[in-house]
């Protein structure tokens, strides 16, 4: 077995679909990515990957973050949204189920260390890898303006078209921007505990920090205008009513970022200063 975790012979596989994605120059999502010719098919081979892999495991989703696959290439390819729209809805899918709540992700994992008295330190240690690796994914959107505007404007077209005229694949490009945008906006869940003192702690300050990022980027790239719109379409559309508890979730996130005296602070402090 390799440091992965995977077979040998699927992880040579896998690398080989992933350097027939494209070749990025300069770094993760360098200046100048160049799409292989081939990285439609090889989107389909690594959701093929990624569906069927271990859920006690998850070797192939860990191989994936070790690799920085979705900062060197998949989010370049999201960037180009205007090259190839059938491309970039395979990557978003991938991105997607990428990026998943580590606690969704690994359920299984965390039900094998909650069943067993003396629970397997390995899959702990996967567990945190899991998480490792979706604090790192969140942090490439938030150090990147570009990768939000991506999203944003990836969600706009079809939102511009009427419900009536809107084809599936549209309907299905909204509900995975804002699951996406979901899965980066979480931190921990809505009923955990508070952390406890120490790494814990500093960690989960760390992930509030990001998030606070992500919503400003989201709010100066015009994504919570959005996020609003919708909203308010809940009681009008069927199809955003589908999306009813992603876009509660989404707004649970965006509010844990602050609190009521803070935000009522600073319309004090703007009143203050425009009757000065």
């Amino acid at each position: 077995m390799s440091t992965t975790g995977l077979d040998p012979a699927d992880e040579e596989e896998l690398l080989l679909i992933i350097s027939g994605l494209g070749l990025a120059n300069g770094g993760d999502g360098g200046d100048e990515y160049m799409i292989g010719a081939e990285a439609s098919e090889c989107l389909s081979d690594m959701q093929r990957y990624l569906r069927r892999d271990d859920p006690h495991v998850m070797a192939c989703h860990r191989a994936l973050g070790q690799w920085r696959v979705l900062q060197t290439h998949l989010l370049p390819i999201l960037r180009a949204n205007g090259t190839d729209p059938q491309l970039v809805f395979s990557a978003l899918k991938v991105v997607v189920k990428l990026t998943m709540k580590p606690e969704q992700l690994g359920i299984r994992m965390e039900d094998m260390l909650k069943e067993r008295k003396s629970p397997d330190p390995i899959v702990g240690a996967h567990l945190d890898e899991l998480k490792t690796y979706h604090r790192a994914y969140t942090k490439a959107f938030a150090d990147d303006a570009a990768n939000l505007r991506a999203l944003v404007a990836l969600i706009a077209r079809p939102l511009a078209t009427e419900e009536e005229e809107r084809p599936e694949e549209d309907q299905m490009i909204i509900e995975l921007v804002v699951a996406l945008v979901v899965n980066l906006l979480h931190t921990r869940a809505p009923d955990a505990p508070p952390p406890s003192p120490g790494a814990a702690q500093a960690a989960a300050a760390a992930d509030v920090e990001t998030l606070r990022r992500l919503l400003t980027t989201l709010e100066a790239e015009h994504g919570l205008e959005l996020v609003v719109y919708m909203l308010q379409q809940i009681d009008e559309s069927e199809a955003f009513r589908a999306w009813n508890l992603n876009l509660l979730e989404l707004l649970h996130y965006a509010l844990a970022a602050t609190t009521p005296q803070a935000v009522f602070g600073q319309e004090s402090e703007e009143a203050a200063r425009k009757s000065a």
